[in-house]
């Protein structure tokens, strides 16, 4: 009698726990040369709640944006970040594959935007000191003639 009584309550909790309003009936992500989108079919409740504060989302489908941290319009530069280890602990290696490019500078900024490190970059590894800083993330940009070529997301542990 306790062993029924105990499955009929936890039947009963079941029903009054769940993640999400709605199943979808079908989805899937197009892609093509302008991008790609993920899409479902069957999606009953979308609203958005917003505040002072922010805006939250509420359904099935979310919106994401991504970043890339590179420069895409520069194609022609082949540039890499090498840290050991990663993340960083200690320093971050600025590498340059490409030997024919010259007058390069860098600046190092923290989540805030401001410029933690700077310097021009002669050599084909530049070691990039991070001991007095602090833990999180940094940006690196490794510039040109004072022009932006790549950017680069460096973590400091």
């Amino acid at each position: 009698m306790k062993n029924t009584i105990l499955v009929a309550c936890l039947l009963f909790a079941t029903l009054l726990i769940h993640s999400q309003e709605n199943i979808p009936a079908s989805g899937g992500l197009s892609t093509g040369s302008g991008g790609a989108s993920s899409y479902s079919v069957g999606q009953i409740v979308y609203t958005t709640n917003t505040g002072s504060s922010g805006a939250v989302s509420q359904g099935v489908q979310q919106a994401i944006e991504r970043f890339s941290l590179s420069n895409p319009e520069v194609t022609t530069v082949n540039l890499s970040v090498v840290t050991y280890p990663n993340p960083t602990t200690d320093y971050v290696v600025l590498g340059i594959s490409d030997a024919n490019i010259t007058d390069l500078s860098y600046v190092l900024y923290d989540l805030q935007g401001r410029a933690v490190t700077k310097d021009v970059t002669t050599q084909t590894n530049t070691q990039i000191g991070m001991q007095n800083l602090a833990s999180g993330t940094y940006v690196l940009k490794v510039n040109q003639n004072s022009q932006e070529l790549k950017t680069f997301k460096i973590i400091k542990k």
